[in-house]
Order: C-alpha cells, then structure tokens, then sequence
C-alpha cells in the first residue's frame, strides 16, 4: 500500500451539551467522532490526498461510527483493527465569555491503548509519503507511545517525511513525563509544529517567537520549525528563511480541531507543490474549521483558495 499521508492516532467522541449549556444541567449533547490525527485525515482527504488512517477501534456501533465517519470524507480505514472494548470519549463545555471551555476526558483502557506491535501497518508505513502522529498519541498509553515512537522512527529510515504536532495535553501528563517523549518524537521529525507554550512550558525556551523557532530547530534538528501563535497568526522557519502570516478572518463558531486542520493544510500544501505558502494554507484551513461546528472539517481546494484569495463573499452564485 502506497499513499500520500498515513497516520496513526486515537478514535474518540465528544459529547457536548446543546446550547453551550453546563455539563451538569444538560438533557440533551451533540455527539462529533474527533481526534488529533482522525481531524487531520478527515480534512486532507477533502483536499483529495491518498490518506489512510490507523488506530484499534472497539467492536460494535461506537467503532462503527468512526470508520463510516471516515469513510465518507474518503479516508482509508483498511488498516484499522478492531476488538473488543470501549472508546475513547471526552465531554466538553464549550463556554462563552467569561466562561472557558471545561474538557474532560474518559479515554482510560479505551481499545487504542492496548494496540500491538504486529497491529502496526508496517508496510504502509515504510512507503507513505508522510506519516503523521500528534504528540497527542503518546500521551494515552505505554503501548501507544511504544508503537508511535517506533513508526516514526522506521518511516524516517524508510525515506518518508515525519510530521508531528507537539500538542502538549497537561490533562493527560505532565511536563517531566512528557518532555523526554516528546523531545525523542520531535528528533524523529522533519515537521515539527508547536505552540510557543508548549515549547516554553516542555524545554523552558524563551524569547519572542524567532528565536523559540532557531532555538526549537536547533535543539531537535528538523528541517520545519512550525509555531502556531494563535490570534497572532503563524511563524515557519525552513532553510535559515522566516515566513509569517496573520490569520484569515473568521467566525469562531467551534475552535476544536483548529490547529489538526492547521496541519492539513500545511501538509496538503507541502506534498501538492505549494510549499512557499504551506503556514498560509494551515492558517486557511484553521480559519474554516473554526466556521464549522465538529472535530472536523468539510472543505474543497476550490473552497481553500477563495479564503487564500481573501475574496470569500457571503453567498457563492
């Protein structure tokens, strides 16, 4: 098996009161199937890459949920391993001002975390022209961090490129259990994408955003230093070349899976030619990920380069 971006990742749902109600008075809750590496197949799959996605799901209709949610963006799901036992989900009050967003996850001994070295694809692995893992991955079980550590070491030594998303999650460890992790998939990398936070919060970096990029290339030696700065935009640091851009307009109608669509695009438009404005693509697919309501996003390439335009109008005729 040949494709374009592979990625291996948990599944889950999130459950979120209708409404932007509390988490304890709620009746009724959307559900959205949703995870970092899931998020970022489903939007490149959109875009029209090979994508496949691998990840042990449970048997019955909750497992059967995710693959037909992937499914039906075109995500590749042949790889996918299936047992019994329970998903993954994490219930999420998304609240307004002066609110914060509360998240809180129920993903212990979910069937991902017992995920084995013979499930792994290693054949697709070792010929993808990308493999992708979110530092997300390693963060849910030993097993989990095993394998992701693992892939992303034999898809290097295969020729592929290797992206992760740092994605430090506190919620799930902490700095000193993650950082030596995180540091060894980083190293693994060619595209290393981060918040400043995360580099600040996991290595103690400091500085404005050019010299956290130098000094995060220097220290894990990727060819892409990749920093997300929120409302600030985007900083790329690539060839000794600094590129910024400031983020597209939007309506903040639903900021999770933002940056997994971020990264999509930055990948979508690295492997399709258009590298010298890979973080303006990332900042596109963000800005319409965070019009849409879900983990992920639904979007076309004609869609993408209207927003890259910057000539999105109210209605399309």
């Amino acid at each position: 098996m040949t494709c374009d971006v592979l990625a291996f990742g948990e599944g889950l749902v999130r459950l979120q009161p209708e409404g932007d109600g509390r988490l304890e008075d709620a009746h009724q809750f959307s559900c959205y199937p949703g995870g970092a590496e899931l998020n970022t197949c489903y939007a490149l799959a959109n875009l029209g890459l090979n994508v496949a996605w691998f990840s042990v799901l449970p048997e019955g209709p909750l497992g059967r949920r995710i693959l037909r949610h992937l499914r039906g963006a075109g995500v590749d799901v042949s790889l996918v391993k299936t047992r019994p036992g329970r998903l993954g989900t994490y219930w999420v009050e998304y609240g307004r001002e002066p609110r914060s967003i509360e998240v809180l996850y129920d993903r212990k001994d979910s069937t991902v975390c017992q995920v084995r070295h013979e499930d792994a694809p290693w054949d697709a692995v070792r010929s993808c022209r990308v493999f992708f893992v979110s530092g997300i991955t390693p963060a849910v079980s030993a097993n989990t961090r095993a394998l992701a550590l693992e892939m992303a070491d034999t898809a290097r030594t295969a020729g592929a490129l290797v992206a992760t998303d740092l994605n430090y999650r506190a919620r799930l460890w902490s700095p000193h259990e993650a950082s030596p992790v995180l540091e060894r998939l980083a190293r693994a990398a060619d595209i290393l994408i981060a918040t400043e936070d995360d580099l600040r919060t996991l290595y103690g970096m400091s500085g404005e955003s050019e010299s956290l990029a130098r000094e995060a290339q220097q220290r894990f030696g990727a060819r892409t230093i990749v920093l997300t700065r929120g409302g600030e935009g985007g900083l790329c640091l690539e060839g000794g070349e600094v590129r910024r851009t400031a983020v597209f307009r939007s309506a903040r109608v639903d900021r999770v899976g933002a940056g997994d669509a971020f990264t999509a695009g930055f990948l979508w438009a690295t492997l399709t030619g258009r590298r010298a404005k890979a973080l303006d693509y990332g900042l596109a697919l963000a800005a319409l990920k965070h019009s849409l309501p879900g983990d992920t996003l639904i979007t076309t390439p004609a869609e993408v380069e209207r927003v890259m335009d910057r000539e999105v109008r109210d209605i399309q005729r």
